[in-house]
This record gives structure tokens, C-alpha cells and sequence, in this order.
């Protein structure tokens, strides 16, 4: 129980202990102190006035957090928001949420390019974090967010009016390559497509499953690097002679996808590991 007069400290120990059903032990201390910032607490202010208290307004706000926790629902969700590469954007459950790997991705891709690509589309945006990382790190670069749904991309728009960054967003279905309109030749294509077989949902957890949207998850075993091929069709059109794509990939399909890009005619085609050791990025370069 968090008694009423509960000081920081107590309010952290709370937390920790609670957040151990759910959670891994660093992971636990991780979301405690996501949690405690959000209500007004960040860890300079743990560490300063662990005899503080709250108070009960703010001691009632981190119960019913809790309480939604214990239905499996993800904090990203519940707080409304997450941080991708320190840069804070907002999320609901029409919209997944960011991954490492994908912010690894991302850090890949600013190593490998110190200077502004040019023109950069991002396919499959989301909530829009690729692509305003992307703007971010190159202010000088044209960039375009394509999406599906118009929830998703309202997301986006919204992340994108936050952090006072322009991107282009377009409502079209990159599986219908037509339909993606944009100006001029790029020089840099980024996605973090579905990738994740349907036979493969028993290794999900079961708050990805049970919120998280399937549609931007999965794909069917019958056609798994669908998104892969509706990529390079539009990079055929729309890719310039010296561009590259970079894409986050299922770990089990490293060689089959490699392989698609090197029959459409990419010289260049790398698979890249993560820091955990998994084939999780492709680089195809023309």
C-alpha cells in the first residue's frame, strides 16, 4: 500500500515493487523513473528530496498509472507519449511504438551520411519519428512521410508540429507504388516496414498483441517480404542514380531479403547486424 502522506522515496519503493510483476528488474527502475517525471519528479529531484511528498492528487495519478499497467496496457500508451533518440513524440494505439532497433537504425544512418542526402522519403512512417529524426539531423534535406492511415498520420503531424520540423506527409499505400506521389529524384529511402510472420505471433508479448496495431506489425507467411518488393518498385521509379535505402528487416529472413534487392539490380546490398548480434538492417546501395 502508498500511504496518503507517502515521501518520494517510499513513492519510488512503490513503484519498483510493483512494476516487478510486469517487468525485468532495470526495466522496472526504468518505467518508475519514466513515471515519476511524467507526474513532475525527475531523478534530479529523486535524489535531492527523497523526504518530499507528493501528495495525494499526484499519489492518486500514479495509482491509476499503475492500475492500467496491471491490465498489460504499455506506459508508452498511458502516458501518451515516448523518447526516440531524445527527441519526445507522442503516441496512441494507432501507432507502434519505437523500437531500439529502429532508433539504432536511424543512428546507423546518421553515421554513414555526415552530410545532408538531399531528398529523403520515409515509407511506412508511423508515428513519424524516422523521418523528424531524419530532418532533425539534416535541417537542409526535403523530407516525406508516407503512411496508410490517416490516424497514424495525424500522429505524425502532430509530433511533427511539436518539434517545429517540416515533413511532407503523404497519405499512400506504399503497396500501391503508384499512388505515392512526391517531387524530384531522392537520395535516401528509410523504412521500418511489417516484417513479423503470422506464424511467428506466439514469440510477441502479449501487451504488443493485445495493443499495439497488427497491420503494422504483420505480414503473411505466404508473401513475408511483400513491403520489401513494394519498396524497391517505388525505388526503381523514384531513387537516383547515386541513392541508397536503408531498412529494418526480420533477423530470420537476412538472405532472402538481401537477395531481393541484388535481383533488382542493387550492387551494394549490405545486411547489417544490431548490438544484439540479430540481421536486423539491410543497405542497398545502386
Amino acid at each position: 500500500m502508498l500511504p496518503l502522506n507517502a515521501t518520494l522515496q517510499q513513492t519510488r519503493s512503490f513503484l519498483e515493487i510493483e512494476l516487478r510483476k510486469r517487468y525485468p528488474e532495470g526495466e522496472a527502475a526504468s518505467v518508475t523513473r519514466h513515471i515519476l517525471e511524467h507526474v513532475g519528479y525527475p531523478v534530479t529531484r529523486l535524489l535531492m528530496e527523497p523526504s518530499n511528498r507528493p501528495g495525494t492528487t499526484i499519489l492518486s495519478q500514479i495509482k491509476e498509472i499503475v492500475a492500467e499497467i496491471n491490465t498489460g496496457r504499455p506506459i508508452q500508451y498511458i502516458l501518451g507519449y515516448t523518447y526516440f533518440l531524445d527527441m519526445k513524440i507522442s503516441l496512441n494505439d494507432h501507432v507502434l511504438i519505437p523500437r531500439p532497433e529502429t532508433e539504432e537504425m536511424v543512428y546507423r544512418i546518421r553515421k554513414s551520411q555526415e552530410i545532408d542526402p538531399g531528398r529523403i522519403l520515409d515509407l511506412g512512417a508511423g508515428s513519424g519519428c524516422i523521418a523528424l529524426a531524419l530532418k532533425k539531423c539534416y535541417p537542409n534535406s526535403y523530407v516525406a512521410g508516407v503512411e496508410n492511415s490517416k490516424d497514424a498520420l495525424k500522429v505524425a503531424m502532430q509530433n511533427s508540429r511539436f518539434h517545429r520540423l517540416h515533413i511532407d506527409w503523404i497519405v499512400a499505400d506504399m503497396l500501391k507504388g503508384s499512388t505515392v506521389n512526391f517531387p524530384g529524384q531522392l537520395d535516401l529511402m528509410v523504412s521500418n516496414p511489417p516484417y513479423v510472420r503470422e506464424s511467428e505471433r506466439f514469440r510477441m508479448r502479449s501487451n504488443v498483441l493485445d495493443f499495439e496495431p497488427h497491420e503494422a506489425l504483420f505480414v503473411s507467411d505466404d508473401d513475408p517480404l511483400i513491403f520489401y518488393s513494394a519498396i524497391i518498385s517505388i525505388a526503381e521509379e523514384a531513387l537516383s542514380s547515386n541513392g541508397v535505402i536503408w531498412v529494418e528487416i526480420n533477423e530470420n529472413l537476412g538472405n532472402e531479403t538481401s537477395r531481393i534487392f541484388e535481383s533488382a539490380g542493387f550492387r551494394q546490398v549490405t545486411v547489417i547486424q544490431d548490438i544484439h548480434g540479430k540481421e536486423r538492417f539491410i543497405r542497398a546501395a545502386r
